[in-house]
C-alpha cells in the first residue's frame, strides 16, 4: 500500500488557492486596463488576447485546485470539531494563522496546537512522519 504524502496534498490545496487568487487579481487589473484602452484599437486587441489566454490558464488552474481540494478533503474527512476547522481553514481556504485565530475565537497558539494535533492524527492514520516539532522532549532521569 502506498502511503499518501499528507503534507504535500494539503500544501497543494493551499498553494492552488493562493495561485487562483493571484491570477484573479491580475485578470481584474487587465479588465480595468482594457476598459481604458479604447483610444488604441491595437492595444485593446492585445489586451483582450492576453485576457483570453489568462482566463484559459485560470480555468485550468481552477480545475487543478478543485482536484487538490477534493484530495485534501478526502484525507481529513475523519477529523472533527476544532481540528477539522483549523485544517480546512489553513489548507483548504488558505487563511493565515491570524485570520484563523480571529475567525475561530482562539489564540494563534491554540490554532497551531490544533493543527499539530490534527496532522499527528493524519500521520497515524495514513502513515508518515509526525509534523515537525511534535516529538516530546523529556529531561533525562538522574
Amino acid at each position: 500500500m502506498i502511503m499518501p504524502d499528507i503534507i504535500g496534498i494539503l500544501e497543494r490545496a493551499r498553494s492552488s488557492e493562493q495561485e487562483i487568487s493571484t491570477q484573479l487579481e491580475h485578470i481584474e487589473r487587465l479588465h480595468r486596463i482594457s476598459k481604458r484602452a479604447q483610444s488604441s484599437p491595437e492595444y485593446a486587441r492585445q489586451t483582450v488576447e492576453k485576457l483570453a489566454g489568462l482566463e484559459r490558464q485560470l480555468n485550468d488552474a481552477i480545475d487543478r485546485m478543485c482536484d487538490a481540494k477534493a484530495d485534501a478533503l478526502r484525507l481529513i474527512s475523519f477529523l472533527t470539531g476544532e481540528e477539522r476547522s483549523v485544517i480546512e481553514g489553513y489548507y483548504i481556504l488558505a487563511k493565515s494563522w491570524q485570520q484563523l485565530s480571529y475567525d475561530l475565537y482562539m489564540s494563534e497558539r491554540r490554532v497551531y496546537l490544533l493543527r499539530k494535533s490534527a496532522l499527528t492524527k493524519l500521520m497515524n492514520r495514513y502513515g508518515g512522519a509526525p509534523p515537525v516539532g511534535s516529538t516530546k522532549r523529556t529531561a533525562p532521569r538522574l
